[in-house]
């Protein structure tokens, strides 16, 4: 029986994206018997992710809030980076580079909202017009 729980979230872990990655499974990962949910080691820290991309032209500065992000890894931030280029290009009439790095990664809100915040009050120095992603 635990061996067919740990199969089926390997297997999951291909197809959704925020499914429990193989990285997670280890030889010590074990599952709990009574609730079958994963024990405190095998689950992996989250990731606290913000998008942002400037546009000189137009003297505007898009930012979206503070994203967390289950197992978030490189590729992951990469592909939300894309998502989120794609989503100003259409909402705002951008030609953002899909391939660009727009999305910041980090290990707490803490840093993320810092980091956040700092760039906001550089662009505000710039003169910019800060304005929110929104749901992208």
């Amino acid at each position: 029986m635990k061996k067919k729980r740990v199969l089926i979230l390997m297997g999951l872990s291909f197809i959704l994206p925020g499914g429990v990655p193989l990285m997670a499974q280890d030889s010590s990962a074990s599952l709990n018997a009574d609730d079958g949910s994963l024990t405190p080691q095998d689950v992996q820290k989250k990731s606290f992710v913000w998008c942002s991309a400037e546009n000189g032209e137009r003297q505007e500065f898009y930012i979206s809030d503070v994203k967390i992000m289950p197992a978030a890894n490189t590729m992951m931030v990469n592909s939300l980076g894309g998502h989120f280029a794609q989503t100003m290009n259409a909402r705002f009439g951008l030609h953002l580079a899909m391939n660009a790095q727009h999305c910041h990664m980090f290990q707490n809100s803490a840093a993320a909202q810092n980091a956040r915040s700092g760039a906001i009050a550089a662009v505000r120095k710039k003169s910019l017009t800060v304005r929110n992603a929104g749901i992208f």
